[in-house]
């Protein structure tokens, strides 16, 4: 069975999931079309490339992934197929796909305006993009499909975290609907950068994280804010039973600030 998977900005609300899946079941043999989610917030390449990273990626070999966020018909920003670990991501060349695949090794090829067969396009899953998946899925192959480029056009990378001795600066870069709030710095630097000293986060309304958590259950508490480390193996800000992101004011882009303990006096640097 071939598999293909949507990641868009759609939403619920209207017809365009309805009718991809009509077009993918009615010109694709023995597929199954799977959601990864049609919830990404509008035109946010962040949340998108890290939403394709923590679930496409673990989709076996031939698994065509196609990718409609912030999609536009132009040529700044060129329609590719991306074979990328025997798997294929269709997707705009937007910076989305740096993000995905950072320095691993691809294979591209630009298939824009190869599939224009009108004057008018305003949607590019409907138009193009169902088509080189049926193609992709009769041969397992993008390399007949357009021009093969060496590399991506446009460059873009997640937010870093500014790491300091006394501190880590970083970014919320991902919400999910629970309201939790993944930050730009994985376990590992966290780990070195802390050194067996103490932490400290401070949030809006007088809130402080002090601890790292091992599951949301270690707060007995409902309504205790918590730091623990997610899935993605970023770290994650959440509250026990209820919408952190929300209740602090948290957006994709706020900066939290960890500090780390003077190990001479046991204050927090910069208090």
């Amino acid at each position: 069975m071939q598999l293909i998977t949507l990641t868009t900005d759609w939403g619920q609300k209207d017809w365009y999931c309805g009718k991809i899946k009509g077009l993918l079941y009615s010109s694709v043999k023995d597929v199954e079309v799977i959601d990864i989610s049609h919830n990404v917030p509008k035109f946010d390449l962040n949340s998108a490339a890290f939403v394709v990273k923590n679930a496409c990626l673990n989709f076996p070999e031939n698994t065509i992934h196609i990718i409609d966020v912030n999609t536009y018909e132009t040529q700044k920003k060129a329609f590719i197929a991306v074979k990328y670990n025997k798997q294929f991501y269709i997707c705009t060349d937007n910076g989305l796909p740096s993000m995905v695949f950072e320095n691993g090794e691809i294979e591209i090829t630009d298939f824009t305006n190869v599939f224009a067969d009108s004057n008018y396009y305003n949607f590019a899953t409907q138009d193009i993009f169902v088509k080189v998946a049926a193609l992709i899925a009769k041969d397992l192959s993008a390399d007949n499909l357009g021009n093969r480029k060496e590399k991506l056009e446009v460059e873009s990378s997640f937010p870093r975290a500014v790491i300091r001795k006394d501190s880590i600066i970083c970014n919320v870069i991902y919400i999910d609907d629970y309201g939790n709030c993944y930050l730009n710095c994985d376990d590992v630097t966290f780990d070195k950068v802390l050194n067996e000293r103490s932490f400290e986060i401070m949030l809006d309304l007088g809130c402080y994280i002090r601890d790292i958590s091992h599951s949301y259950a270690d707060k007995a508490i409902r309504g205790q804010i918590l730091m623990t480390v997610s899935s993605s193996g970023f770290l994650e800000l959440a509250i026990r039973e209820d919408n952190l992101a929300k209740l602090m004011g948290l957006e994709t882009g706020s900066q939290v600030v960890i500090k780390m303990q003077d190990k001479k006096d046991g204050s927090f640097f910069g208090m």
